[in-house]
């Protein structure tokens, strides 16, 4: 069993998901799955499709920006998109931190009854704490939108179905929206929370439900 990701980092946002999804390569290393991860540079077309090709892996995790149609890598570049190339997504679980995605791109690759995506419907959207945009991991501000999305990843990786994981994952973004909620400390808690639950709602599991990685 093997995971790809791709971590482009060539701006703030691409930079954030690429440094949080760290967590996610180390829960793969601690089960001992082939890891194919192309960061930054490495998060191009070319390099994504040969290596999707020759390690076909069981899980593919895709951060970078896209559209409806589409899921980008490092510079904008598509990787992925409706007409082309969408089929090689075919036949395994794909997880995509990619706004709009879930829209049209994601019905696509399941239609032939075999694939998994899980993804977004609309914007994927986070808030940040501008004193830590070169040191992604200490912003607090980021930390509940990046733990509740890493939990669909984590949990296929620790054997759960594909349902199950998007699950867990908005279970944590409720989790954090209520905490937010009923903070009266923090002047930032009703933006946060307000988008905290925006992803959880615009989060969609389409395909087989029932799949596994292993």
């Amino acid at each position: 069993m093997s995971l790809l990701i791709t971590r482009p980092d060539y701006e703030p946002a691409t930079k954030y998901l690429s440094c949080w999804s760290e967590e996610i390569i180390k829960v793969a290393n601690s089960k001992a799955l082939k890891v194919v991860d192309l960061q930054g540079e490495k998060a191009k077309r070319s390099e994504f499709i040969g290596r999707l090709s020759k390690v076909n892996p069981s899980l593919v995790v895709l951060n970078g920006h896209g559209d409806e149609n589409s899921i980008t890598g490092q510079d904008e570049e598509v990787l992925i998109e409706v007409g082309d190339n969408h089929q090689i997504l075919n036949s395994r679980i794909t997880y995509a931190v990619s706004c709009n995605c879930g829209k049209t791109l994601g019905p696509k690759v399941v239609e032939n009854g075999d694939a998994t995506f899980i993804g977004y419907d609309d914007k994927f959207v986070f808030t940040s704490d501008r004193k830590c945009l070169t040191r992604p991991l200490e912003d607090k501000r980021a930390q509940p939108f990046m733990e509740a999305s890493n939990h669909v990843a984590i949990s296929l990786l620790k054997g759960h179905k594909a349902s199950d994981a998007s699950l867990r994952s908005k279970s944590m973004f409720e989790k954090s929206y209520k905490k937010l909620l009923s903070s009266k400390a923090d002047p930032n808690a009703l933006q946060d929370a307000r988008f905290l639950w925006w992803n959880m709602m615009h989060q969609v599991c389409l395909g087989n439900g029932e799949a596994t990685i292993y």
